[in-house]
């Protein structure tokens, strides 16, 4: 008899995982497994599938003495295990209501049946555990053990008469103990393979997404407003990825797609963020998106696609999106998630490099026209002209201009800080000003009024071309000028104001350092621009206000976005 239970159990645990292995390949399952939001539906039809399981054992099963030993406990709990509640209780239900309709009358049917329900209840308690755990084999096995014990107890409780149920139970008890553990332990090993190959699967894309940022870094470094260099970074995102389309954002617009797909190649760029670009941006998260509202820019996209959406980050902020097209309905989409956010965090590191070295770049230009501005032959003509002005009346004064002329070419020479305390940028204007003002006497009022408790880093060189602008095109444009430099802080800012009684910037000189346009005849006023918002961000630009009375330039600093550089390195 025990010999043919053992053969019975093989043969029903062959069946089992041969089912598994069948049930696997299927797409339903699969995407029940990766899915992040599953529906009603489909955990009924699981159940349905689980239960059927449990049925079949049954009818495989072989009679002793009244009992049938079966594998129907692995049917039933790793419906609960690996779908859990209501697959488990529902598979159960279908289980033990057949257990106990296949054999009406029989003296455990009544107690089978009970065990089944109980066995789904310990699969749907344990599932949580086991997951958290990684299905680790021991605790499936000893789990599913303690499931059969149960049902041996229900039955020695349950089945009369007692002396019958005793000599049944002391016959199926250690057979169906080990054998439909160790069953539980196979059975639940295959669907877990799932989660292998999806993990080979996700290694693949990330591979994918590393070689992909190496082939685009040279296009990257010139940032993410270079339509050309983006046209390629996207096309070598297609490329190599194979998805139906790729859209690049900034915070506001669409500026770069590519697809292959003729429903995604209407005109996109330019246009607004779509619905994901914004939930993206908001939240600083990847997202998906299956469907979009009515007006949205991708609405008719996303009704054969799904977007796979991650933000892109510059010096700790959000600055857009990266946007995946894939195919609607994948088995699973934790792969193209993991792909996509791997993509934008490479990219945003790239981007980091890019603007550090715009940040080298426009530091030599501010150091180059810093210093051509300073041994320029006018300026170095007017001040030893003033200078020796002074010689004979006042020689003290001469004196006094002569270590103000040192120390300014000192500090223009000294330029190998890329971040400098703010007095220290003072100083450099100061002594421009005493220079200036030297030469232009009465015609040039200073008015400074900068708090002696004010401290920050600043960008070096980043007030002197203001200051200069302010005296050489605004003050001293009128018989007799005004400068005014004002200095603030608070917990959250530091505000220069430098002001001119001049005759106002021209408009078309404000609007074309918005739009970074203007000609090479204002490069001052265009560099400090640049490297402002390069640094600080979009928002951080210079803030200009112009009359036929004269013109107010703001520059902003905040006091804890400072960018972190070696303050002995050489930025050249």
């Amino acid at each position: 008899m025990t010999l043919d239970i053992l053969k019975n159990l093989i043969l029903n645990l062959s069946m089992l995982v041969i089912i598994a292995q069948i049930l696997t390949k299927t797409t339903f399952i699969k995407q029940f497994m990766f899915s992040y939001k599953t529906d009603i539906k489909s955990n009924i039809a699981l159940a349905v599938i689980f239960g059927l399981i449990s049925v079949l054992s049954t009818y495989t099963g072989t009679d002793v003495n009244g009992a049938i030993v079966n594998t129907r406990v692995i049917g039933v709990m790793s419906g609960g295990i690996i779908g859990g509640p209501i697959v488990g209780m529902g598979a159960a239900i279908i289980g033990g209501l057949h257990r106990y309709f296949f054999d009406v009358g029989g003296f455990t049917s009544v107690a089978c049946a009970i065990s089944t329900f109980v066995e789904g209840v310990i699969g749907v308690l344990a599932s949580k555990y086991l997951k958290r755990n990684n299905w680790k084999k021991i605790d499936i096995f000893l789990i599913s053990a303690l499931a059969e014990v149960f049902q041996m107890i229900i039955i020695l409780l349950v089945a009369k008469p007692y002396p019958a149920a005793l000599e049944t139970v002391q016959i199926i008890a250690v057979p169906m103990i080990l054998f439909n553990s160790l069953g539980m332990v196979i059975f639940i090993s295959v669907f877990n393979s799932i989660f292998i190959e999806q993990d080979n699967e996700s290694a693949k894309r990330i591979k994918l997404a590393f070689d992909i940022s190496e082939q685009c870094l040279p296009y990257l470094r010139k940032g993410m407003y270079n339509k050309e260099n983006m046209d390629e970074v996207t096309k070598m995102i297609l490329e190599n990825a194979r998805d139906g389309g790729v859209v690049i954002t900034d915070r506001e617009k669409i500026l770069n797609y590519q697809c292959d797909v003729t429903a995604l190649r209407d005109n996109m760029e330019g246009k607004t963020l779509p619905q994901i670009a914004q939930l993206v941006i908001g939240k600083d998260r990847v997202m998906v998106a299956e469907g979009a509202q009515e007006g949205d820019v991708f609405y008719e996209h996303l009704k054969h696609f799904t977007i796979v959406g991650a933000p892109l980050h510059s010096k700790g902020s959000v600055v857009g999106a990266i946007l995946v097209f894939t195919k609607k309905f994948k088995i699973s989409i934790q792969t193209d998630k993991d792909f996509v956010d791997g993509l934008a965090k490479l990219f945003s590191t790239q981007l980091e490099l890019a603007e550090a070295q715009k940040q080298r770049e426009l530091l030599q230009k501010a150091e180059f026209m810093a210093l051509q501005s300073q041994i320029n032959p006018h300026f170095l003509f007017n001040a030893l002209n003033t200078i020796t002005a002074f010689c004979r009346e006042k020689p003290e004064k001469a004196r006094e201009l002569l270590i103000v002329l040192s120390t300014y070419f000192r500090n223009t020479l000294n330029t190998n800080q890329y971040m400098i305390d703010i007095y220290d940028e003072f100083s450099h204007v100061d002594a421009y000003l005493q220079l200036e003002k030297a030469r232009f006497e009465e015609r040039l009022i200073l008015d400074i009024d900068v708090p002696m408790d004010l401290h920050c880093q600043v960008p070096s060189f980043i007030l002197q071309p203001i200051v200069e602008n302010a005296v050489k095109h605004g003050a001293m444009k009128r018989s007799v000028g005004r400068v005014s430099i004002r200095a603030r802080q608070t917990e959250q800012m530091v505000t220069i104001l430098v002001k001119d009684s001049g005759y106002g910037i021209p408009q078309e000189i404000i609007d074309a350092l918005h739009k970074c346009t203007l000609d090479s005849s204002k490069v001052g006023l265009s560099n400090v621009n640049k490297r402002l918002r390069s640094i600080y961000g979009q928002d951080y630009g210079l803030q200009i206000e112009a009359s036929s009375e004269g013109s107010e330039v703001t520059i902003r600093i905040p006091v804890d976005k400072g960018v972190e550089v070696d303050e002995n390195s050489n930025c050249r």
